[in-house]
C-alpha cells in the first residue's frame, strides 16, 4: 500500500529490498545510498564548519555497518533494481570515495560485482569541502556511476553536459544530506522518455520524484524513514512550488 500517490509520483515507506521486488518495467534508476560515514570513528578537527556536517548526518541517517556488510548489502539492492528494470534500463548510483584505517575504499569495489554493466564515471564538482582535518587536499567531488543493463537509453544530449558536473550542494535544511536536483535531472533527461517510471530506492526528501514529475515522467521512491516519506509527500503536493 504506497504511502503516498498522485498518478505520477508514489511513494512507499519501507524497506527498498521489500519493495523492489513488487515493482516492473522501471526505465531509470537514479539514487545515493547513505554512505555507512562510520562516523563514530571520525576524528573531527574542532573546525565548526566540519562539527555542523557530522551533527547534520547523525540526525538523519547515523549508518555504522562492518564495511563488508554494508558492501553486500548495496549489491543486494542493486541487483534487486536490475530485476525490477526493462532490458533498456540504467542506474545512476552518487556515492563517494571513503577511507578505512587510511585505505581508499573506492565504490567501483561493489558496483561491479552487481549484475549491472559499467557504463560511466561522472564526476560531481561541489562547492568546496566540509572535510579538513585529514592532511589531505580537502576533497570537494562525489561520483555518478552510470551503470547500464542489456540495452540503455539515449534520448537527449545538446554537448553542454560533459562528463564533470559542476553543480552547487543543495541548501535542504529538510534533509541535512540531500543532493541537488539538477544531478537527476540531467539523467532523467538523458536516458528515459516522457512518461517513463524513474526510480529511487533510498528516497530522502523526493528530490529524484520531484525531477522526475518536472521533466513529464512517473517516479517511484522507497524511504525507510517515515518523517522523510512525509515529507517527500507534501513537497510532491504542493506543486505551485514547483
Amino acid at each position: 500500500m504506497p504511502y503516498y500517490h498522485d498518478g505520477s509520483v508514489t511513494i512507499y515507506h519501507g524497506d527498498c529490498l521489500d519493495v523492489m521486488p513488487l515493482l516492473s518495467g522501471i526505465s531509470l534508476v537514479f539514487t545515493s545510498p547513505p554512505y555507512n560515514q562510520n562516523l563514530q570513528a571520525f576524528k573531527m578537527s574542532g573546525m565548526h564548519k566540519e562539527t555542523q556536517w557530522v551533527n547534520r548526518i547523525s540526525s538523519s541517517y547515523y549508518d555504522t555497518m562492518p564495511e563488508d556488510e554494508y558492501q553486500e548489502w548495496q549489491i543486494r539492492v542493486l541487483n534487486a533494481a536490475w530485476n525490477c528494470c526493462a532490458d533498456d534500463a540504467s542506474v545512476f548510483y552518487n556515492h563517494k570515495l571513503r577511507w578505512r584505517d587510511s585505505v581508499p575504499i573506492f565504490p567501483v569495489t561493489w558496483l561491479l560485482k552487481t549484475q549491472w554493466v559499467m557504463r560511466q564515471e561522472i564526476v560531481w564538482l561541489r562547492d568546496g569541502s566540509v572535510t579538513q582535518n585529514a592532511r589531505m587536499f580537502p576533497p570537494c567531488d562525489e561520483r555518478i556511476y552510470w551503470m547500464r543493463k542489456n540495452r540503455w537509453k539515449w534520448t537527449r544530449h545538446d554537448g553542454t553536459w560533459m562528463s564533470v558536473w559542476k553543480i552547487k550542494s543543495a541548501a535542504n535544511t529538510e534533509h541535512p544530506v540531500a543532493f541537488p536536483e539538477e544531478l537527476p535531472m540531467r539523467a532523467i533527461a538523458c536516458c528515459s522518455d516522457v512518461d517513463d517510471v524513474v526510480l529511487d530506492p533510498f528516497g530522502g526528501s523526493g528530490t529524484v520524484c520531484k525531477a522526475a514529475k518536472e521533466l513529464g515522467r512517473k517516479s517511484i521512491m522507497i524511504e525507510k524513514e517515515e518523517k522523510y516519506c512525509e515529507i517527500a509527500a507534501k513537497r510532491m503536493a504542493q506543486e505551485v512550488l514547483f
